[in-house]
């Protein structure tokens, strides 16, 4: 059995890509111990920059596959640098979703054409998602469906994702929570030992934006008025947990006023992880820092991110608050924040049983 693995975020700035594979490649070697396991990155698209260019191949692409034409896709895919022999070393395939299953993705046609691709190949091929969201755009939706009911296993981490998927007639998707609940779990002497690295405040809030945000001076506005929220109602400091482009931009701009403690990369997701384990409280709209909140029972006030994802996150655990807007009013911001230090809120244990997604 071997093994190709993409997407590859093992070398991600992004806490939840490097979290996610690292937690995918750990079930997968449990799993299937004689397996091989294989990163596998996709060659440069030779347009990867010229919009119209991409968008011309990604409408012939998607044409050869709801017309089974198999012709057809090798040209096209040719034509965007990947030869149809690409996955002839490979006896297996994992899609790692990620972000990429969703009406905004850049690349989703490319990846529905290398999965179906895979199967013309037979292939054994699962497509392990993050989040599915095409916001009902009838092509994206024919498309998926076509290309995963072929396909040997599909999976979604969060339930939102699944009761879509099944309305789409994929009644063959299983709910897997993310790989990152199957990681294990740091002691309490690892946790202190690598915190202890960053110099931080004996006790501390984490902070982290989100990709409803964006670089400009609505987002700015808004993390003002949570930060200046928190200041007024805890005096505890803040680390802005930051490794999006988005969240590095706005913590940069955010410490011109304010004392902010910011870890960015090169830190790599089991630090942050550690961060976030010895913190008193998490406040944000990261899909994957919040997770890693719930998994050391820190609790967390999560706000909505650019999909549904978020929410997904906080109905997995039955997690006591739902994601808010960014624009929410002082008032009830302020009263959550109350809420989170003076009650005590159970946090389940979300595990993963299995990983059979080749079986």
């Amino acid at each position: 059995m071997r093994i190709a693995y993409f997407i590859n975020t093992f070398k991600s700035i992004n806490w939840g890509g490097q979290a996610t594979s690292s937690g995918i490649k750990y079930m997968l070697e449990k799993t299937y111990p004689h397996a091989e396991f294989v990163p596998f990155d996709l060659p440069d698209l030779p347009f990867k920059k010229i919009k119209i260019l991409r968008k011309y191949y990604e409408v012939k692409l998607v044409k050869a596959i709801m017309r089974d034409d198999l012709k057809a896709l090798y040209a096209v895919l040719s034509s965007m640098n990947i030869p149809d022999t690409i996955f002839d070393d490979f006896t297996h395939i994992c899609f790692n979703g990620e972000g990429a299953v969703h009406y905004k993705s850049g690349h989703i046609r490319l990846f529905m054409g290398l999965l179906y691709l895979a199967k013309k190949k037979h292939k054994v091929v699962a497509a392990v998602n993050q989040t599915i969201d095409l916001n009902g755009n009838t092509e994206l939706e024919k498309l998926l469906t076509k290309v995963y009911s072929q396909l040997d296993f599909i999976s979604v981490r969060e339930p939102i994702s699944y009761e879509y998927a099944r309305k789409l007639g994929l009644v063959n998707m299983k709910l897997i929570p993310d790989a990152v609940y199957g990681l294990p779990k740091m002691g309490a002497s690892e946790i202190a030992a690598t915190v202890a690295k960053y110099n931080l405040p004996h006790t501390y809030i984490t902070l982290t934006g989100s990709s409803a945000l964006k670089r400009d001076k609505k987002s700015l506005h808004a993390m003002t008025q949570i930060i200046r929220s928190i200041q007024e109602n805890t005096n505890l400091p803040l680390v802005f947990m930051a490794n999006a482009k988005t969240d590095i931009w706005l913590a940069h701009k955010l410490e011109q006023k304010f004392d902010l403690n910011i870890i960015e990369p090169p830190v790599k997701y089991k630090d942050a992880m550690a961060i976030i384990a010895a913190s008193e409280v998490l406040i944000g709209g990261r899909q994957h820092p919040n997770i890693f909140a719930y998994i050391y029972a820190v609790p967390y006030i999560p706000f909505i991110g650019n999909t549904y994802k978020n929410e997904g996150v906080a109905r997995l655990q039955n997690y006591w608050i739902t994601p808010f807007r960014w624009d929410i009013a002082k008032d009830e911001f302020v009263n959550v924040l109350k809420q989170v230090f003076h009650n005590g809120h159970p946090f389940t244990d979300i595990h993963i049983d299995t990983f059979k997604i080749f079986d």
